[in-house]
């Protein structure tokens, strides 16, 4: 049985239970970034780095803008940033699926992924329809 993506203010809620839960900060700051750009741990394992809100995994040639920026200063993803990410990445993941495991975690990655591309088509349609619709013309 399939369920509904997570609604947004869920994913919000959820970000902030893990942060304020003890040893869980590096695991918030992951699930954020999940929720933000719509990209896997491997991804951003592969490397990345900040362009203004944006990020540019170093596999990818364009920037990956987040649908709500202002995920980014709300959940302080560079501030909050984990240190010396090399070499801690493995260790990051596997506390954030064994959290999932555990029901610690409401969504998963894959409820994450969806959400996000959800909210894509959404906000791309939006675009479309307000691209299309015919400037007024000012009878002078």
């Amino acid at each position: 049985m399939t369920h509904a993506p997570p609604l947004d203010q869920r994913i919000v809620d959820e970000f902030f239970q893990l942060e304020n839960r003890r040893g869980s900060k590096g695991i918030a700051w992951l699930y954020g970034m999940i929720a933000t750009y719509g990209t896997k741990p491997e991804d951003l394992e592969a490397g990345y780095h900040w362009d203004g809100t944006s990020i540019v995994l170093t596999n990818k040639k364009r920037p990956i803008r987040p649908l709500h920026p202002q995920w980014v200063f709300l959940f302080q993803l560079k501030e909050k940033q984990p240190h010396k990410m090399q070499g801690r990445w493995e260790s990051l993941y596997s506390s954030l699926y064994r959290a999932i495991a555990h029901q610690q975690i409401r969504f998963n990655i894959t409820d994450l992924l969806l959400a996000y591309r959800l909210r894509k088509s959404y906000y791309r349609q939006l675009k479309q329809q307000q691209a299309s619709v015919p400037a007024c013309v000012v009878a002078s």
